[in-house]
Order: structure tokens, then sequence, then C-alpha cells
């Protein structure tokens, strides 16, 4: 599965995962935070892929 994102950039999709990651350990629910984490992690994970300028 590949996501393309559009006019964002690295630091703004950084972002999104620390919001992620927040909103795992602000979340009642152990699923939903264990979701968050792992999506949060896969994202971090694709932007150490990419290459840097």
């Amino acid at each position: 599965m590949a996501l393309h994102l559009t006019g964002l950039s690295a630091e703004d999709i950084a972002e999104v995962v620390d919001c992620l990651l927040l909103g795992a350990d602000q979340t009642a629910s152990e699923q939903i935070a264990e979701q968050r984490r792992d999506l949060a992690h896969r994202i971090g994970d694709a932007l150490d892929e990419l290459p840097t300028a």
C-alpha cells in the first residue's frame, strides 16, 4: 500500500506522527491506542527512509 501526500513537508508529517502518539497516550481504548502507535511508527519508519537533502 502506498500513500501519496502533496503540500506537506516532512516536518508536517512528523507533526502528524507526534499527534498520533499523543492521541494514543490519551485514549481509554487500548485497541485504538495500539492502532495509533502502529500507524505512527509505520509513518515514522517511512520518513526515516526518505533521502535527506
